[in-house]
């Protein structure tokens, strides 16, 4: 049976949660100034009183598919993998209609169920 204190006790542990979050990502910014500058990408590390300082640098990169479409690059110089994607509107519009054809290449098992919880605050009435 569900009750108010577990929901009071799951907004308090998410409150710690960010703040945790919070402090540890300033620490971490800190770190980071120690090793700059850094290389644009690669990992560099450091040996401190016992403690072993790995920092990961990273591009992050985006493809223009029209672009790289239009290159027409022969096999040997594509450097781009499509990977298949399930369009979920679509599976579930065919799922109603044929579950057995559906079954047959799709594998599906229960996810982590997410959880939200919000204070709501009673209105007073005037009167």
């Amino acid at each position: 049976m569900l009750n108010s204190r577990l929901c009071q006790e799951y907004l308090l542990a998410k409150k710690l949660e960010a703040e945790a979050k919070a402090t540890r990502l300033a620490i971490e910014e800190k770190i980071v100034e120690q090793f700059a500058p850094l290389r644009p990408e690669g990992t560099e590390s450091k040996v401190v009183d016992g403690f072993k300082i790995s920092v990961t640098s990273k591009l992050k990169r985006s493809l223009d598919v029209k672009a790289y479409e239009a290159m027409n690059l022969n096999e040997s110089m594509r450097f781009v993998d499509f990977k298949p994607s399930i369009n979920l509107k679509n599976l579930r519009a065919v799922e109603k209609v044929f579950p057995q054809v559906v079954a047959k290449g799709i594998t599906t098992k229960p996810g982590k169920p997410s959880l939200k919880i919000e204070a709501i605050q009673e209105k007073e009435d005037a009167a």
